[in-house]
């Protein structure tokens, strides 16, 4: 008995140091100094029709020598409109300080130049070059254009019809299609090779895109990007590096000045696959959990896990604090008639391609499940295995034999029994979940229809869980499980929040023999997008198709080797209907 509270005890002194260490920590200049990180996107293009993607590829650097920062694991990116409002906005994943992500551009934005802006909470901290941004001109042909949009002469500007000049040899690879002109539908084989006899291990973004009047904004490659850095020093805020994962940050406030210290903070993410986090706050009464990458959901609930839980309230963090003012968007573009033609293609195709996307899915690299934080100790009930009960209360009393139940002034508390261990109730009742969600009010489980009810999975020892002691854990799974609490008050939120997206394999038509299927039509101007291309041979072949689009396709190649190189190619060629 002695040995098993010795056990308990230190887990618990352990836990209870690691909670506390989660917290805000203080302003350290010369540290942040040491540990600075920066970002480039490589984007397939700046200038973007409604209904098209912008797709991205993040690269988070350690601005020293531009090899890939392991400090965050988050990155955020946002699409900017001239009026500094965030319109549309991404968490991603940072693995090895690269990420992917992308925007559909609804019908919803108006004509006009926006800014795409990237950053890490640990950026935010630098009070100059606090994030990564670039032009990017959206064109709506589904609104009316201001007039102010319109030249006043029939001209195309020499901006718009700037295409980037090609860079075929960067000193480190050489690019090469096997053909310089190409059909519709046709193959095409991209050689990316060596030119220095080794392997230049990296990180590489590539983009196959049409190019046309439109393509007029020119974003900086990763060689330029590096000539263009700014030296950064630390600001005063301090926001804590997403090292582990995604934060979620807050404050409890007592309604009657008790003190604040120790006190324990759970969220739960509720579900088939769920997962619960336990913080101690510290004498401000801040509290920090990481959230785990899976499950992904976004609904999450918050509580108080004291006794007295009714006399506090939570307080969230706000989210990200970014300095838009500093953002100089460019001068409204005027648009010729002469691109009235280029514009109504490219919604065209627009269209079609949307019309079919059903057929041309990209595909989710999605989250198959994992087992319980107590799993494979728990023993499970499985209540269709036995005569089903119409309460709770026989349920327990008939089947469930570890677990018992006391009431007091029409007032619910369950516990668990295990002989081996006598009096469990010094270890304070279990923690108790219906469906992963943490519930302190016993009286909800016995106030639950039982039909509902699939199993209960519990483990009858004492359990130490982040800060807290149990005198073991229950976990009731309903038959839908989408239990929803009845717990309310102050003590207690429940919020959504939106969570990093899930990375793509994006979608490429394959037309070899037997699977030309002629009567879906291929308008694509974007060939190819892969964000993540190794390049771990001397001599890298990628093979694509054309489409039913004919005009010159641009082929960019930007990123950074292992050692920090950054590496920026161009090179084009021809696609028209000639067999």
């Amino acid at each position: 008995m002695d040995r098993i509270k010795n056990i308990v005890l230190i887990a618990l002194l352990i836990a209870n140091t690691f909670a506390r260490a989660q917290n805000p920590i203080a302003n350290n200049n010369a540290t942040m100094s040491a540990l600075g990180e920066t970002l480039y996107v490589h984007a397939n293009t700046t200038t973007v029709v409604t209904g098209e993607t912008l797709y991205c590829k993040l690269y988070c650097l350690n601005p020293s020598n531009n090899t890939p920062s392991t400090i965050s694991k988050i990155a955020y990116i946002e699409l900017i409109e001239k009026t500094q409002k965030s319109v549309l906005k991404q968490k991603l994943y940072l693995d090895n300080g690269k990420a992917q992500g992308d925007f559909f551009i609804p019908t919803t934005l108006k004509t006009g130049n926006y800014k795409l802006i990237a950053y890490t909470k640990w950026m935010l901290n630098y009070n100059t070059s606090s994030y990564f941004e670039m032009d990017i001109t959206i064109i709506n042909p589904f609104q009316p254009l201001d007039p102010e949009n319109i030249a006043k002469n029939d001209s195309v500007s020499e901006e718009v019809s700037l295409i980037n000049p090609e860079i075929k040899n960067e000193g480190i690879f050489s690019i090469l299609t096997d053909k310089k002109n190409y059909s519709f539908r046709e193959k095409v084989n991209l050689k990316i090779q060596s030119l220095e006899g080794t392997m230049q291990k990296g990180s590489y973004s590539v983009s196959v895109r049409k190019t046309d009047a439109l393509s007029h904004q020119k974003q900086a490659n990763a060689k330029e990007f590096v000539k263009s850095k700014e030296s950064v020093s630390p600001a005063k805020t301090i926001f804590l590096p997403e090292l582990r994962g995604e934060l979620l940050s807050g404050s409890i406030i007592s309604k009657k000045g008790k003190e604040l210290n120790h006190k324990s903070v759970a969220i739960s993410i509720a579900g088939s696959s769920f997962a619960l986090k336990i913080a101690e706050t510290d004498r401000l009464g801040k509290f920090t959990f990481i959230l785990d990458k899976n499950p992904n959901l976004s609904n999450l609930v918050i509580q108080v896990l004291e006794e007295d839980r009714d006399d506090f309230s939570i307080i969230l963090d706000e989210s990200n604090t970014v300095d838009l003012s500093r953002l100089s968007f460019l001068a409204e573009f005027l648009l010729s008639p002469k691109l009235k033609n280029a514009i109504e293609e490219r919604s065209v195709a627009n269209q079609i391609e949307n019309a079919y996307y059903a057929k041309k899915k990209d595909s989710i690299t999605t989250f198959s499940g994992s087992d319980s934080f107590f799993h494979p100790l728990e023993k499970v009930y499985v209540l269709d295995d036995y005569t089903r009960f119409p309460t709770m209360k026989e349920t327990i009393t008939e089947i469930v034999l570890e677990m018992y139940y006391k009431k007091d002034k029409n007032k619910y508390a369950i516990f668990l029994r295990n002989y081996a261990v006598p009096n469990m109730e010094v270890y304070g009742a279990p923690l108790l979940l219906i469906d992963g969600l943490l519930i302190q009010d016993a009286n909800e489980l016995f106030d639950y229809n039982i039909e509902n009810i699939n199993k209960i999975s519990l483990i009858n020892e004492p359990y130490v869980y982040g800060p807290k002691t149990f005198g073991g854990v229950i976990n009731i799974t309903t038959k839908n499980q989408d239990y929803e609490t009845r717990a309310k008050g102050d003590f207690i939120k429940n919020i959504t929040i939106p969570r990093p997206v899930n990375q793509k394999n994006y979608y490429q038509p394959d037309y070899a023999a037997g699977n030309f299927n002629s009567r879906i039509p291929d308008y694509r101007q974007q060939l190819l997008w892969l964000p993540e291309t190794k390049l771990d041979n001397l001599e890298n072949t990628i093979s694509f198709y054309t489409s039913d689009i004919a005009g010159k396709f641009e082929i960019t190649v930007e990123g950074f080797t292992d050692t920090g190189i950054p590496v920026s190619i161009k090179d084009s060629f021809e696609v028209n209907n000639a067999q």
